[in-house]
């Protein structure tokens, strides 16, 4: 996780990438993208069939035949999907017909028993590291989703749409509600859970101490209030309430999150809710927000979720409620250019760490490949919510329209997220 060695790994892949697009024939590349889709589809079957912790009972490979017998997917099938994986760098084929696990496909090991999960499968992924999950999750109702975008964003009503209703997914699985209430409905218990720890999972991609790598929360003045707006369980908060003893903390979430976050910190931090230094308090950041007084809001991937208009929405109510000291801080994505920024570049430039930085020639200016996973994570927002990661052209034009103004941005060495600090207009 040291940045040079991101920096360096980043240019490699960037380069590796952008010369087998440049060499191979144009007609196979383009193939070759298309039927990524089947790559997603492979992972599913491998997980949800629990492949990887068989193959982690088996550390030295086992035969598909054998696989078979564990997981009931028909031996040649099962050898399919995993030579198409393992051509992909994901499992490794040892001998033929013998797989095992490897780097990249051991990081989706829930680390249960293959009798455990079979004993328990509704909660397979509760207790996890989570990346199985968000693998699994991907690779099932959001990959369905995304076989719809076209039919979206060719619908004259639903393309300008940014009702979270109108999302691909929710065409892919003909529900007229919101994925939230969607995945509450009955007979999708293992989906519901295992989104609950497939977003634990992704929490865990940046690193531990991110939220103290970027705004200094030490030179907030003694007492000064943190509202966590949006904040779930309050993990952002613990996270700074364990250094900085001398803030004051609110975390707002729906009421029932805040029910959950209440035996949450009973759990890991009692101290601070009975002495006052935290309160968790059910808010809709919709509406007009109830705390005056604070030194800071923060919105940790709260903007996402939504697109312009109900992200104004939200960032206005704070702006509403501000003092002319007040600050906002998002974290969130902020997705790179493929190319050279001339629109937004005079006004990103004058904010200190908004700068994309330009790699050598002849590398995309966002490093292509190295950097997918941001405009990925977009696509992920869109296909379920509706939502948007945003380009720092979008994040000024956004903050601008709610009152606020960038001030400067924290680039977190090793997270795909940065603090994006603004100040009111």
């Amino acid at each position: 996780m040291s940045p040079e060695v991101i920096q360096a790994s980043m240019l490699a892949v960037a380069a590796c990438a952008q010369l087998g697009a440049t060499v191979k024939v144009p007609a196979l590349t383009l193939y070759d993208v298309v039927g990524g889709f089947h790559i997603a589809s492979a992972l599913r079957v491998a997980l949800e069939s629990n492949t990887v912790e068989i193959l982690r009972e088996n550390p030295a490979g086992l035969h598909a035949n054998d696989i078979s017998a564990r997981n009931g997917v028909d031996p040649i099938k099962i050898t399919r999907v995993l030579r198409l994986l393992a051509t992909h760098h994901v499992f490794r084929e040892v001998t033929p017909d013998v797989f095992a696990n490897n780097r990249l496909s051991s990081m989706m090991d829930t680390l249960k028993s293959v009798d455990a999960i079979k004993a328990d499968p509704v909660n397979k992924h509760v207790g996890t590291p989570g990346i199985s999950a968000l693998v699994e999750h991907s690779a099932d109702e959001v990959f369905k989703g995304s076989a719809y975008l076209a039919e979206v964003l060719l619908d004259p009503k639903k393309s300008a749409s940014e009702e979270p209703q109108d999302a691909p997914m929710m065409l892919a699985f003909k529900s007229s509600k919101p994925s939230w209430e969607w995945y509450e409905e009955p007979g999708n218990e293992y989906r519901l859970k295992r989104f609950a720890a497939a977003m634990e999972g992704s929490s865990k991609a940046d690193p531990p101490n991110a939220i103290h790598l970027g705004f200094k929360w030490g030179e907030l003045p003694e007492s000064s209030v943190v509202v966590d707006v949006g904040g779930g369980l309050g993990h952002t908060t613990m996270n700074i309430a364990k250094e900085h003893k001398h803030l004051k903390f609110v975390v707002q979430d729906r009421p029932l999150v805040i029910e959950q976050a209440k035996e949450h910190w009973k759990e890991a931090l009692p101290g601070a809710i009975t002495n006052g230094t935290v309160e968790l308090q059910a808010h809709d950041f919709f509406t007009s927000q109830v705390v005056k007084n604070a030194s800071i809001f923060i919105c940790r991937m709260v903007c996402h979720d939504y697109g312009k208009v109900k992200a104004t929405q939200i960032l206005s109510r704070l702006r509403e409620a501000a003092t002319s000291d007040t600050k906002l801080l998002l974290i969130e994505q902020v997705i790179p250019y493929a190319c050279l920024d001339t629109n937004s570049g005079a006004a990103a430039n004058m904010i200190p760490g908004a700068q994309q930085l330009e790699p050598p020639k002849p590398l995309l200016a966002n490093l292509g490949k190295a950097n997918a996973i941001a405009c990925i994570g977009d696509f992920q927002m869109y296909t379920g919510l509706c939502g948007e990661e945003r380009t720092i052209g979008t994040w000024i034009e956004l903050t601008a329209g709610a009152g606020w103004r960038i001030s400067r941005v924290f680039p977190i060495p090793g997270s795909l997220h940065s603090q994006i600090l603004a100040v009111p207009i």
